[in-house]
């Protein structure tokens, strides 16, 4: 930016000097004066457009010999700074290209709104890849500026979500500012990927049921998530503390499922046997394959393949346990 300053005002001054010359002595007009300056500097080379006094030659050659290498050097610097700016995005693109294209076991986040920019930052702050989908090119300026992957396209599109990697992914969150275009995604992820974890907003039950139906797996109605949280927070004021560490900003805390696979170094094991606890992790409840919640579990209970284990640990060590858990 200080380059592009110090470019422009170089011109500036140049234009000026010349322009304040063939004004203040000769006597002509602005716009003679501009005209002459600028066909001088540029070497274009027509004729006077009135007669020069023999001070005035003699000016022009000196404006000529300095001015001339002072101009071809701004404007190299102004082209160097527009090449530098294409570069620099068309590599940044192909970066993204290059990320999405290998992008695997993510979460896509369908709105870059204010929700969108929350749940992206709670992502980032757990070190988990995600893809932004957005039609919003200014939104997602600020989007790559924080280094984030994103997709600019039109979220209700197959062929948007397919960008984004949607049938690799393992989460997607659809926080549109429309119930209907929510709605419409969510089916349209559900058709592309029937086994994806689906969350999606919305503003009242009637849209929330409706996106239940369409394929969500989790619907979250702000009016309702918001009164039953004030709701529990006045009948139980201390709670907030708990809420606060966990889900607040710059938390050190966590809170996450993990899904055990048949492959996972937890699996068929005792939870006593595990190294959770040394990992800085506790298993607060486990939910069988079936539906049945243990809650507390207790030491000697078995960890089998498909159980969701809900962990509560420090944000690095929940983190380090989803990677491990996702290889």
């Amino acid at each position: 930016m200080y380059r592009l300053v110090w470019i422009i005002a170089v011109l500036l001054i140049l234009t000026l000097v010349g322009i304040g010359w063939f004004t203040l002595v000769e006597g002509w007009s602005l716009l003679d004066a501009a005209y002459m300056t600028v066909i001088t500097i540029s070497t274009v080379g027509y004729n006077e457009v009135r007669p020069l006094s023999d001070r005035s030659r003699v000016f022009v050659m000196f404006y000529l010999i300095g001015g001339l290498g002072v101009f071809l050097f701004a404007i190299v610097q102004l082209g160097e700074l527009i090449v530098r700016a294409e570069l620099r995005t068309w590599l940044r693109r192909r970066g993204m290209i290059s990320t999405l294209h290998s992008v695997k076991n993510h979460f896509v986040v369908c709105g870059f709104g204010r929700m969108g920019r929350t749940i992206c930052r709670h992502l980032a702050d757990r070190s988990l890849p995600f893809v932004v989908v957005d039609r919003d090119e200014s939104a997602l300026a600020d989007c790559e500026q924080q280094g984030w992957p994103c997709v600019c396209g039109d979220a209700t599109s197959d062929h948007t979500l397919l960008e984004a990697g949607i049938e690799r992914a393992r989460g997607f969150a659809v926080v549109l500012d429309s119930d209907a275009d929510n709605l419409y995604v969510v089916l349209s992820a559900r058709l592309l990927s029937p086994g994806l974890q689906i969350i999606a907003k919305a503003t009242d039950e009637n849209g929330a049921r409706k996106m239940e139906k369409a394929g969500a797996n989790r619907v979250v109605s702000l009016f309702a998530t918001g009164a039953a949280t004030m709701a529990q927070l006045m009948i139980n004021p201390q709670v907030e503390d708990f809420f606060e560490i966990v889900s607040g900003s710059g938390t050190t805390l966590d809170l996450a499922e993990i899904r055990v696979s048949a492959g996972s170094p937890c699996a068929h094991l005792a939870l006593e046997e595990t190294d959770f606890r040394k990992q800085g992790v506790i298993i607060v409840a486990i939910r069988r394959p079936d539906g049945e919640i243990l809650l507390p579990p207790s030491a000697s209970t078995p960890i089998l393949p498909d159980d969701v284990l809900i962990a509560l640990g420090e944000v690095s060590a929940v983190s380090g346990l989803l990677s491990r858990e996702a290889q």
